[in-house]
């Protein structure tokens, strides 16, 4: 009985220490909401906050959409708590998801980022090793990043090339197998691609419309590409006149082309866009641009 009895009283007492919190909690809560900051707050955050951007869709094609933003009313209070006065520059703000993502879509076809920010993606095809080690060569000596899409078999022949590039300056994604799309192929070169970059690849890559390729890389949770420029000779020239936020541009491996790809990057870079990977252009989130 005894035993029972100071269990008894154990309960009592958990259940005292709870009630207790509870009301101590929403003591706090009250005491906040009439904070003369808290009020300030809730009457301003609405000319603070941005609505999520859905991504569009049309026909086969779809853009990628952009995280809203939302006042996170608690962290904001702290915040300027500690100030000691309301001050807009210490707002804190949640990132909200759009309704409609890329991410619900890997059958259509993406052929540009969302043109929110600056960004621009420099692309190229690895089909063999012809062009490889002068292309890594100009890439090292800039200071932007790109994104190399590279079939099997080359990455099979240059492993340890591709291991030891630097991780944030390329984004390596699979372009096919022996020019082929065989799936158990494909999958087992997506395994060795993940293996030396260290995530998973995303993307996929076709010049014009294949539903061999959408529909393949579809079925693995992959994004597939088409470029929304596609540099194929006398690319400074190609591209004046022609860039745009959220462009994806694919420069085709040539000596000649070669010659003239730090002029491409200097002038993109000095008309004010930024190179960035595939990855980072398409991330629907603000904390990754």
């Amino acid at each position: 009985m005894k035993s029972f009895k100071k269990v008894g009283e154990a309960l009592l007492v958990i259940m005292a220490l709870l009630f207790s919190f509870y009301y101590t909690e929403k003591a706090i809560v009250i005491l906040e909401s009439n904070d003369p900051i808290m009020k300030e707050i809730k009457e301003n955050k609405v000319n603070s906050e941005e609505k999520a951007i859905n991504a569009k869709i049309v026909n086969n094609t779809i853009v990628p959409g952009y995280n809203g933003l939302k006042v996170n009313l608690e962290e904001s209070f702290k915040k300027m708590k500690n100030y000691g006065s309301y001050n807009e520059s210490l707002l804190v703000f949640d990132e909200v998801s759009p309704n409609i993502s890329i991410d619900d879509y890997y059958d259509k076809y993406i052929s540009s980022g969302n043109g929110v920010t600056t960004d621009i993606a420099l692309i190229f095809t690895i089909e063999d090793s012809t062009y490889l080690e002068k292309l890594i060569n100009i890439i090292d000596s800039t200071s932007i990043s790109a994104t190399f899409f590279i079939d099997g078999t080359v990455l099979e022949e240059n492993y340890s090339m591709f291991s030891n590039l630097n991780k944030e300056k390329y984004e390596l994604e699979l372009l096919s197998y022996d020019k082929s799309y065989d799936e158990m192929l494909f999958k087992n070169s997506l395994y060795k691609l993940e293996t030396i970059s260290g995530s998973a690849p995303k993307y996929c890559y076709a010049d014009y419309d294949r539903e061999e390729v959408l529909n393949l890389c579809n079925s693995l949770s992959m994004h597939t590409i088409i470029p929304t420029l596609k540099l194929d000779e006398n690319i400074y020239a190609s591209v004046k006149g022609n860039l745009r936020n959220g462009s994806i541009i694919k420069v085709n491996l040539s000596d000649s082309n070669l010659s003239e790809l730090n002029i491409l990057i200097n002038y993109i870079k000095q008309r004010g866009f930024t190179l960035v990977t595939l990855d980072t252009l398409l991330n629907e989130g603000r904390s990754e641009k």
